[in-house]
This record gives structure tokens, C-alpha cells and sequence, in this order.
């Protein structure tokens, strides 16, 4: 720009101008490429310094390789040595396994065959013991039925020595009670000498123990019977034995009380101060717990020293009522009685 200038304004020839010009660039020119040389000339240098390194680092390397291999070539040679003697020795133990293998076999066979025989003996030991239990167990079944037959004989004996019965008495057992359990309730009118005894169920029981009132003294017996054709039939009973003041079958019929049937209670609103209660019905077939009733109805009438006799606890529905009404009724006290068909006997204490 300045030579621009300067020729525009006559201080120097045009032609000078441009020569000076070309000078000029070709010095600027020559000014860089000095400046690339030395660049590049300090690029190759580092360039070839890292080389050096680097050839330096790989000849080192080689020098530790050679030793490895080296090493390597010693440690296989004695590594080799020692795997042949390895698998020498595996060869002996594999053999020694072997042998000990076929020794185990033969011996396992003759295990087996020792546990067939055994297991043979065994059986014919069971079947013995088998046939000795069963022998054993009749035996029992026998003497627990001899036991039982005797017990209701010797009870019968007693209930007939003790109240002298003036007609033929109706059968017992079977649907009926027991001889043992009637004697029970007699001993206990014996000794209490109830006012009033209440009866679930007529039958054979009512014959028996309108005789006991009428032996020990006391008062009378209500029998609540819910099949109208029972109530009669016991009813022909009582006449015949000539009870008819003693002994009182009341017709009742089953009615709803609480979602389960029992005595239409009815039947129970004359009755107060029972000294004995005997739980014998309603039938195990009009419904579950059938008996259970018998507790919540009659116990408002009964005196505060009352025994209530249950009879069937052989039976789960008994066990069942009885273990209600210790629980449901603190003033009861519960005694087990070894009865042929079970019994249990309740006293009520109010003080």
C-alpha cells in the first residue's frame, strides 16, 4: 500500500515500485518458509527422540523375553518330570481305587443278600407278633366283656335284692339304661332322699327308680317323654308296678328352643326343688348336642344341692355337652362315672 502511495505521488518510478514490491515478497516468502523448516526440523527431532525411546523400551523387552523363555524352557523340563510322576502315581491309585471297587461290589451283593434274609425273618417275626397281638387283644376283648357282663349282673342282683320289684321289670341295656347306672341313681336316692326327681326320657329308668322312692322315701318322679306312644307304654308300666302316685310320665313334645329341639318346656312349669336329674334323651338322632338343653331348662328348678347324672359319655355329642356345661355353669363340679355305656355325675353348689 505504501509503494501505491508513494508512486501515485512521483517520489519513485512506477516500474522501481514494482520491482521493490516483488523484492519485498519474495524476502516475506523466504521468511516463512525459514520458519516452516525449523519447525518441521524441531517435529523430527521429538519424533525421532520417541523413537530412540521407543527402540530402547523394545530392546529391553527382547532382552526380557529371551530370559523368560529361558526360564520358561527350565520350569517345563522339571514341570514335565514332575506331571509323569504325578500320573505314575495316579495309575498305582487308579489300580488300588479298582481293586478296592470290586471289593465293594462283591460286598454290597453280600449285603443284599443278608438283607433278603433278614428282611425275610422280619416279616415272619411281624406276622408272628401280628398273630400274637391279635390273641392278646381278643383275650382283653374278652375279659373287658366278661368284666362288663359281670358288672351288670352283680348291679342287677343289687337293684333287685334292694327294691323287690313286684312285677316282671322291663329289660335294660340296649336303647334302655344301663343296670349300673340305674344303681347309681338309686344309691343316690338313698342317700338324698330328693323331693323331686326329674327324668329326660321314660322307660325301664322310671320303673326302677319309682321303686327306689317308694323303698327309701322322698317324694315323686316326673319322666318327660316326647313320642306320644312311649309316654303311654310307660305309662302301662307305672300301673302295672303300681307307681301311679310315684311315678308321672309326661307327654312333651319336641319344640325349637335356641335353633335345636328338646321337651316343649311347658311340661316344666309346675316343677321346682329336683334333687336328682337324670339325662337320658332326647335320642342321639333328633339333632347334634341333643341333650345339651337339658342344663339351661332344668337347672332354675332344681335345689341348690341338685346331682345331675348324664348318661352315653362314651359318645363325642356327651363328651361334648358335658365340657359345655362345666364351662358355661361355674356352680357345676363334674365326677366320671365307669359305666358300661360311660356316665358322668354333676353336682350343683350354691353356697
Amino acid at each position: 500500500m505504501g509503494l501505491v502511495l508513494l508512486s501515485a505521488s512521483g517520489a519513485v518510478e512506477w516500474t522501481d515500485a514494482v520491482q521493490l514490491a516483488l523484492t519485498t515478497a519474495a524476502l516475506a516468502g523466504l521468511a516463512v518458509a525459514v520458519l516452516v523448516v525449523r519447525r518441521a526440523d524441531g517435529k523430527a527431532l521429538r519424533i525421532d527422540q520417541r523413537v530412540k525411546r521407543n527402540e530402547a523400551a523394545l530392546a529391553q523387552l527382547r532382552d526380557s523375553v529371551r530370559a523368560l523363555a529361558v526360564q520358561l524352557k527350565e520350569t517345563s523340563a522339571g514341570q514335565r518330570a514332575g506331571v509323569d510322576t504325578v500320573v505314575a502315581a495316579l495309575g498305582e491309585d487308579r489300580a488300588e481305587l479298582a481293586g478296592q471297587t470290586d471289593l465293594l461290589k462283591r460286598q454290597a451283593k453280600a449285603l443284599d443278600a443278608q438283607r433278603s434274609t433278614v428282611d425275610a425273618r422280619l416279616a415272619e417275626v411281624k406276622r408272628s407278633i401280628e398273630g400274637v397281638d391279635r390273641a392278646v387283644r381278643d383275650q382283653v376283648v374278652r375279659a373287658l366283656r366278661a368284666r362288663t357282663e359281670y358288672n351288670q349282673v352283680e348291679a342287677m342282683i343289687d337293684l333287685r335284692a334292694m327294691l323287690q320289684p313286684r312285677a316282671p321289670m322291663p329289660r335294660l341295656r340296649g336303647w334302655a339304661a344301663s343296670p349300673d347306672v340305674i344303681r347309681l341313681l338309686v344309691e343316690r336316692i338313698a342317700a338324698d332322699r330328693p323331693k323331686l326327681v326329674i327324668e329326660c326320657g321314660s322307660g325301664s329308668s322310671s320303673i326302677w327308680l319309682g321303686y327306689a322312692i317308694e323303698r327309701f322315701g322322698g317324694g315323686r318322679i316326673v319322666a318327660l317323654e316326647h313320642e306320644e306312644r312311649f309316654a303311654r307304654a310307660s305309662q302301662d308300666l307305672v300301673a302295672a308296678h303300681g307307681l301311679d302316685s310315684i311315678v308321672e310320665v309326661r307327654h312333651a313334645p319336641l319344640t325349637d328352643w335356641q335353633g335345636q329341639p328338646w321337651y316343649d318346656t311347658t311340661a316344666l312349669d309346675d316343677l321346682s326343688d329336683a334333687g336328682l336329674v337324670f339325662v337320658d334323651g332326647p335320642p342321639e338322632q333328633t339333632g347334634p348336642e341333643a341333650r345339651y338343653p337339658a342344663v339351661p331348662l332344668l337347672l332354675p328348678h332344681c335345689a341348690p344341692e341338685a346331682w345331675i347324672v348324664l348318661d352315653d359319655t362314651v359318645r363325642a355329642d356327651e363328651q361334648r355337652i358335658a365340657e359345655r356345661w362345666l364351662r358355661e355353669y361355674p356352680e357345676l363340679t363334674a365326677t366320671s362315672y365307669a359305666a358300661e355305656k360311660g356316665a358322668m355325675l354333676f353336682r350343683r353348689s350354691t353356697s
